[in-house]
């Protein structure tokens, strides 16, 4: 393939893209071959940490559980009496500084930045032409507010239906890639079962796109079924995107009174819904 060819294949994911997720809500997108294999390295590098001993992933998480490894119990989807059922590793933009004693994984932290890097491109390709739409030059700026995520499977009983109960993940988007079946989006008010192939992932909107948007592009709902899988044997790695707001940000659209409302603290304050600590830009 040529380089002409190469970047007008690029561009014709990156325009499917941002049509589906003006038309269906949200949109599948195929890696190229080294955008597959950094995703897969981050993968299989973050499971050989998760199979470490507790104490040792312990001395990785800071002590308000937002960098670096979270144990299980912290995070919920709606109630903290039904915690989501895994834990979780989490690298926010390159501030490898948060993460405790990092220096001791940088197998880990290494993989996750190689792994953003693939991703960061795509998706500012993406919600640029999103914006777009709307009329504006191009979204905004996400990489310094954003961060990686992987959440690692634990047992759970077959009487817990879900491991994640429904929601929407109040970012600009999320960028998900699972390895096992359980994740359901929400369609038509319809629970739709999606697993994205080797070298796929979904791009879900959240409700601060919504927010953006004026209420055109509606936010994703989603869950994730229990399909009773033993420890580990089901991993899924979010990017979670969201808007830099060291400056005001105004939506695309005027308002219902001609003006355009600055979202910063519906963007800061999305974590809080699920027992997290705001967002800010790092």
């Amino acid at each position: 393939m040529t380089t002409t060819s190469v970047l007008r294949a690029a561009d014709a994911v990156i325009e499917q893209a941002a049509s589906d997720i003006l038309d269906q809500g949200y949109a599948v997108v195929k890696l190229s071959d080294l955008d597959a294999t950094n995703l897969h390295n981050a993968i299989s590098t973050a499971v050989r940490f998760f199979e470490r001993p507790l104490e040792d992933k312990q001395a990785h998480g800071s002590t308000d559980h937002n960098y670096g490894y979270r144990p299980f119990g912290i995070e919920y989807s709606i109630s903290p009496d039904r915690p989501d059922m895994n834990e979780c590793f989490t690298l926010w933009a390159s501030r490898l500084d948060l993460v405790p004693n990092a220096e001791d994984i940088s197998d880990l932290t290494g993989s996750f930045l190689s792994w953003r890097d693939s991703l960061a491109p795509l998706v500012g390709a993406v919600l640029d032409r999103v914006a777009q739409n709307f009329g504006v030059d191009a979204a905004p700026a996400f990489e310094k507010a954003s961060y990686l995520q992987i959440n690692y499977c634990l047992p759970t009983p077959p009487e817990r239906d879900l491991l994640q109960d429904k929601h929407e993940d109040g970012h600009m988007v999320t960028v998900l890639h699972a390895t096992a079946p359980g994740l359901e989006v929400y369609v038509n008010d319809e629970a739709m079962p999606m697993l994205p192939a080797a070298d796929e992932v979904v791009i879900m909107p959240g409700s601060v796109l919504t927010a953006l948007s004026g209420g055109k592009i509606e936010p994703l709902y989603h869950q994730v079924r229990n399909h009773c899988l033993g420890e580990g044997e089901r991993q899924s790695i979010m990017y979670f995107v969201n808007p830099e707001i060291d400056e005001p940000l105004f939506g695309w659209i005027d308002s219902a009174d001609g003006q355009r409302a600055d979202i910063r603290e519906h963007v800061q304050n999305a974590p809080s819904m699920f027992g997290l600590p705001p967002v800010e830009a790092l």
